[in-house]
């Protein structure tokens, strides 16, 4: 009997010190660090907006995720794309390339096999610019931007064929991309392609779109109109045209065309009135998820396409909050930090043991 009051004693005293101790306050040390979703910007396919720029590249873009404890940016500026540079990317961003610099089908296949094993994508493209638009000053290498059909083509060896770009094509070297437009939501009127949206036009809903309140964008639009995976679109009054020359679009200042003009014309147009153009998709893609977006110099450090303009893309709006957004849906599940849930219900357990056994004891 007093072996039993002495186990009896020992044990209250275990309980209670456990619990005396979890109540006491203390430091905590910290968790093992870790590894950081790696991002790989390709600069290896002429895209219109280098990695280092700071002024009218993706530099502060750039900057700005790589500041992040939660990635690493990493840029590959050598061709072709293959298994070893994709080895350990969790997400590839192809932005804007020239179709002079097109994928071959032996970096599709890589992409592919990048895709099965989990990663993920973000592909950007860009609108054609107008004769008019204040970035041919200086700029002759801008006449290139929105060669989306190298985007296009890549889509294609990638199997994924429910999107794509808006593409007006002339001839064999002629592929005009389109711009949206839209006259009440443009900041200047003699630039309708400098567009204001808000949470009327994309998926508030979607976690790309958290604590995004208002984009500044200039964008191609992507097809087709009725696109089932897109979370962002332009308002009733957006339309969206193809260049239908070198420097000229269709006659951007009547957008109000019927749907009989529309179809006698379809390439004046890729989207008329009330017809909603998309510009930015989402979906998943067998293991991963795909994000596709028109438009990559609302992301840049590049002035807005305005006279006089004093904003860069890059500080407009909630632009590169975006963009960080897109990182983090594209790479929601590849960090698990550890948690205190494990340890926390071993010691419960033990307690309960302990208890259990103390109150069979006394029964006993």
């Amino acid at each position: 009997m007093l072996r039993l009051d002495n186990m009896s004693k020992i044990c209250t005293a275990v309980i209670t010190l456990m619990v005396v101790l979890s109540c006491l306050e203390s430091t905590a040390s910290a968790q093992t660090p870790l590894d950081p979703v790696v991002i790989l910007y390709d600069a290896s396919h002429g895209p219109q907006f280098a990695a280092d720029d700071a002024d009218k590249g993706l530099k502060l873009m750039l900057d700005l995720v790589n500041a992040s404890t939660r990635y690493m940016v990493r840029v590959n500026e050598v061709s072709p794309i293959n298994d070893t540079i994709l080895k350990d990317v969790d997400v590839l961003i192809l932005a804007s390339p020239d179709r002079t610099y097109e994928f071959t089908k032996s970096e599709a296949l890589s992409i592919v096999e990048m895709l099965n094993n989990g990663s993920s994508l973000m592909i950007l493209g860009d609108p054609a610019i107008s004769s008019n638009s204040t970035y041919w000053s200086g700029e002759p290498a801008f006449q290139d931007l929105g060669d989306n059909i190298a985007v296009n083509r890549l889509l294609d060896l990638l199997n994924i064929t429910g999107v794509g770009f808006s593409i007006n094509a002339t001839g064999d070297d002629n592929f005009w991309p389109d711009t949206m437009f839209d006259y009440e939501r443009a900041l200047n009127n003699t630039y309708p392609w400098v567009i204001r949206l808000d949470p009327t036009t994309w998926e508030s809903s979607h976690p790309i779109f958290k604590d995004i309140n208002e984009l500044i964008l200039m964008t191609a639009s992507l097809k087709p109109v009725s696109l089932v995976s897109s979370i962002a679109h332009g308002a009733k009054t957006s339309f969206a045209q193809f260049r239908k020359g070198p420097n000229t679009f269709a006659n951007y200042s009547f957008p109000n065309m019927s749907l009989a003009e529309f179809e006698e014309r379809p390439l004046s147009y890729s989207a008329i009135n009330g017809t909603l153009p998309p510009w930015l998709s989402a979906f998943e893609y067998n293991n991963s998820r795909v994000v596709i977006s028109g438009s990559t110099i609302m992301f840049t450090g590049r002035l807005l396409d305005l006279p006089k303009a004093e904003v860069k893309w890059f500080y407009a709006a909630d632009n590169s909050r975006l963009f960080m957004n897109i990182l983090g849906w594209l790479s929601e599940d590849f960090v698990e930090p550890e948690t205190a849930v494990m340890p926390m219900l071993l010691i419960s357990s033990a307690i309960l043991v302990i208890g259990v056994v103390f109150y069979l004891a006394k029964k006993r």
